[in-house]
């Protein structure tokens, strides 16, 4: 769907710092742990967890997407690790892997405006603040696509999208600090395919082609 690879494209492309003794932060905060409920035509839960300024990260997903009399339930985990892409379905033990295209298509002091040039090659527009979890964020709006983004940190608190079917994120917890590392860890046993190719759409974001 749509607004699922929507949703999740952002999460995963989310603004990006540098800084002289790192060379790679998608976050502006070292570790911690998110919590998420979602609402609308998809419905449950995530969790984050991420470590070293994002570069390693696990998303927990248990979902349930409802529509037109259909419904299906999902339980999904996503990790980060560096460069590598993994998604897997928990409920079958399967999964894709690929390798993030914004290694080889940036330079290091691109990283710093990375996320805002995304934002803008897609339509997006800075178009105010608001307070979640008593943390000021940046709003983002992207009319075309009917999405709006709570970002803090460079960590997206709240989205919500609609484009013919309503679906919110929203943050009910953070909490900063050291995370469980089995957490971050894929599951023994999943069986791997090669996922999509993700340079194409890369290149497209960020020349506006």
């Amino acid at each position: 769907m749509k607004t699922l690879l929507l949703t999740n494209l952002f999460l995963l492309f989310s603004f990006f710092n540098s800084s002289p003794d790192q060379e790679f932060k998608r976050y502006g905060v070292k570790s911690g742990i998110i919590e998420y409920e979602l609402s609308g035509a998809q419905s449950g839960k995530e969790t984050i967890y991420f470590d070293d300024w994002g570069y390693r990260e696990a998303k927990y997903s248990e979902t349930e997407l409802s529509f037109g009399g259909f419904s299906q339930k999902t339980s999904t985990l996503t990790i980060l690790e560096g460069k590598m892409i993994y998604s897997i379905d928990l409920a079958t033990n399967t999964g894709t892997k690929m390798e993030n295209p914004m290694f080889a298509e940036l330079k290091d002091d691109e990283l710093i405006e990375m996320g805002e040039q995304m934002m803008k090659q897609m339509g997006g527009e800075k178009t105010g603040t608001a307070t979640l979890l008593d943390k000021t964020c940046d709003v983002w709006e992207i009319k075309q696509m009917g999405t709006k983004t709570y970002v803090w940190n460079s960590i997206p608190l709240k989205t919500e999208v609609n484009m013919g079917m309503q679906m919110n994120i929203t943050a009910v917890s953070f909490a900063e600090g050291e995370v469980p590392q089995d957490k971050l860890k894929i599951p023994e046993g999943v069986t791997f395919s090669e996922g999509a190719d993700l340079s194409e759409m890369m290149k497209k974001l960020k020349g506006g082609n």
